[in-house]
């Protein structure tokens, strides 16, 4: 569910506030997938479901008191599960609005009880918890690291003196499936999105080429692709970046403002944190809103642009009168 969440599913660009899940089909996708793993996970894992996580998962919730009822302790503002730690303590709950989970069993349960409110609930657990699969199983489970596999996880687990190291086992395996399951699925979500798209940037770049170069006439100064490899697909972003919807970027060099780093994607375009002058990466972050094509952003960024490109809109004109 790390590697996922840190790939697969769209975040807002950094502000000044948390980052927030972005409303795409790809992130409902990636919801409904995560609700319906961890709704039935009570019902097809109910061994793992009691396992107890290193650390809670944390976060405000919008569902009232009033909706828990048998297997909680519940008062005006408060609820506890009668579900409780070799300690005592409860594996659910909730201070209004801050709730806290340390049991998929539990987090099924409350996925249940919020009902049609059940993707709301989700969308908030994950935004709060990044790195939820460290929560649940400890630091040296972490799966956003890229090189982690189930291997990995299980040979650590196997490892681990902790007396239900079987149960951590087969949680973290279940995790890794989840993990796949959500990659494989959001690589055909874009399958299906990307295949008329890298044509459409493609042909836009081209025509914006034609009309660079020197002069104060000219709609930019020039405009030029980060990489010269081109997929099968028309995409020149790297693999793990289609996943995305990325399809290219694009150094844009307006006559009225500094080069700019573009990212054209499936979604739309967008400024990205540029490229580093040392190793000549992209910084993939999105720094802008998204729009929905390359000309209306650089008409956005660049009056020149703006004003250029209606004066060649309005010779073609001419020419075709």
């Amino acid at each position: 569910m790390g590697v996922a969440l840190t790939r697969s599913a769209q975040w807002t660009a950094a502000g000044y506030g948390t980052r927030t899940l972005e409303i795409t089909p790809l992130n409902e996708v990636i919801l409904k997938e995560i609700a319906m793993f961890v709704e039935s996970f009570i019902y097809k894992h109910p061994q793992e479901a009691k396992y107890v996580f290193v650390e809670p998962l944390e976060w405000k919730t919008n569902l009232d008191p009033s909706a828990f009822e048998s297997g909680y302790i519940v008062s005006e503002t408060t609820v506890k599960s009668e579900e409780v730690d070799k300690d005592g303590q409860p594996l659910l709950f909730l201070s209004v609005p801050h709730i806290k989970i340390r049991s998929l069993g539990q987090l099924s349960r409350l996925l249940l009880i919020a009902k049609d409110r059940k993707l709301k609930e989700a969308q908030a657990c994950i935004e709060a918890n990044r790195d939820p699969v460290t929560k649940i199983l400890g630091l040296d489970y972490n799966t956003v690291k890229e090189d982690t596999s189930t291997v990995n996880i299980l040979d650590k687990i196997t490892k681990d003196e902790d007396p239900e190291s079987e149960i951590k086992m087969k949680v973290g395996m279940l995790l890794k499936q989840l993990d796949l399951h959500l990659l494989n699925h959001s690589l055909k979500h874009i399958s299906l999105q990307i295949c008329l798209n890298p044509t459409t940037v493609k042909n836009d770049i081209e025509l914006l080429k034609h009309f660079s170069g020197k002069g104060e006439q000219t709609v930019l100064e020039s405009i030029d692709y980060t990489s010269d490899y081109e997929f099968s697909n028309g995409c020149r972003a790297p693999p793990w970046r289609q996943i995305h919807g990325e399809i290219c970027y694009v150094l844009v060099k307006p006559h009225d403002v500094e080069t700019l780093c573009v990212t054209c994607s499936t979604e739309g375009v967008f400024l990205n944190g540029g490229k580093t002058e040392d190793e000549g990466e992209i910084n993939y972050e999105r720094k802008s809103e998204m729009y929905k094509d390359l000309v209306t952003f650089l008409k956005e960024k660049s009056a020149k642009f703006s004003e250029n490109m209606s004066k060649q809109v309005s010779l073609q004109n001419l020419e075709i009168s």
